[in-house]
């Protein structure tokens, strides 16, 4: 008998949101899947709450409800087009978009929208949310929250092998084939992040089809060592990142004191900053690693790809969809396993991963329906 879940999450590409069903009743399997678009109304309030602005409060508890009401919607159109009901469904795991993350602030925080409240009215279903919060309470860092998704889905693996996620933000999840070693996993720096600032900033578009932007330009070896040489950087993990960071203002304070550059050279050396940063916290933190598995947006920038080829001729670096996994959905996905996590009191963080002085359950719950 099948034990349903669905997770949700807006990552930090704010392109849309991503949904996934997952099986928990064995192994964690993940059976369908869909992206939905935002409105561009809903994705222009979105971005704005990225940084501080006038009326900011009203701002924020607008998008929250509106977001809300909009993934609520959204959860009942792909029940809708998987033939299932809210009945057979256990819960919904709803990461939110998140509009600030400050884990070394005093004390840390992290802050998702997307209203909890109305996603539970919406659809008559169990709805987690405010993953994040615990796990700063306790001293980690409030992410990456995936490895433990990472390694149910992945087990078992005969060799050590990394997990890449390339959203907007870069993550790693290192798998030991020994079982009885601690897995592991940090941000890594940006993902698609600068690179879609950037483009959106020169051409006014999304992002970098294929990367054939960033492939036609040439790397600035003065530009990306100011890159390379960014605190974060020289951080030991646990640590993590967001937007907050790397965003189109950092990329042109480090351009400030350079010879003009041809904008596809800046994307190209964005591109290969990207690269660096994972290939380097790799081949650091994951030495022995057989395999490199890349998911996320980022999987399908071929430039990208090549880049990460160029950086780990050691290992193998292969697209997620080469081992059946959905690239798509494991961000998604985790998150329905995070409310399975809070739905039988088990602990949804890693200490090793996000530095927290424990595990803890993770998630608030807005309960479905009314009271009896």
């Amino acid at each position: 008998m099948p034990r349903l879940f669905i997770g949700c999450i807006s990552g930090t590409s704010i392109d849309g949101l991503d949904i996934a069903l997952v099986d928990v009743e064995t192994k964690p399997t993940i059976t369908a899947s869909t992206t939905v678009l935002f409105p561009e109304i809903l994705e222009r309030d979105l971005r704005q709450l990225l940084r501080p602005g006038p009326n900011e409060i009203f701002q924020l508890g607008l998008t929250n409800a509106r977001l809300g009401e909009f993934i609520g919607t959204a959860i009942l159109g792909f029940l809708k087009d998987n033939d299932l009901d809210a009945g057979d469904i256990t819960a919904i795991g709803s990461h939110g978009q998140t509009v600030r993350h400050h884990p070394n602030a005093d004390p840390g925080f992290s802050l998702q929208i997307g209203s909890g409240s109305h996603i539970a009215e919406i659809t008559g279903i169990d709805t987690i949310s405010d993953f994040r919060s615990r796990d700063l309470a306790s001293g980690g860092e409030g992410a990456p929250l995936v490895p433990s998704f990472h390694r149910m889905l992945f087990h078992p693996y005969e060799h050590d092998q990394v997990i890449l996620n390339i959203g907007g933000i870069a993550n790693i999840t290192i798998l030991y084939s020994n079982d009885q070693q601690p897995y592991f996993g940090f941000d890594t720096g940006p993902g698609n992040a600068l690179l879609d600032a950037w483009i959106q900033d020169s051409k006014h578009t999304r992002y970098d089809p294929n990367g054939d932007w960033s492939a036609s330009g040439r790397v600035s070896m003065k530009f990306l060592e100011k890159l390379l040489d960014d605190s974060y950087f020289s951080l030991e993990p646990p640590k993590s990142t967001g937007k907050e960071n790397f965003n189109l203002d950092y990329i042109k304070r480090n351009l400030d004191d350079l010879p003009k550059m041809k904008p596809a050279d800046v994307q190209s050396t964005l591109c290969e900053f990207t690269a660096i940063t994972a290939a380097k916290a790799i081949e650091r933190w994951g030495p022995d690693s057989a395999r490199v598995v890349v998911c996320g947006g980022g999987r399908l920038n071929s430039d990208l790809m090549q880049r990460l080829h160029t950086h780990l001729d050691a290992q193998q670096v292969i697209r997620s969809e080469e081992i059946n996994v959905d690239g798509d959905s494991l961000e998604a996905g985790a998150f329905a396993w995070l409310a399975r996590c809070f739905i039988d009191r088990m602990p949804g963080n890693v200490p090793s991963v996000t530095g927290a002085s424990g595990e803890r359950v993770l998630g608030c719950l807005y309960p479905s329906g009314a009271s009896a």
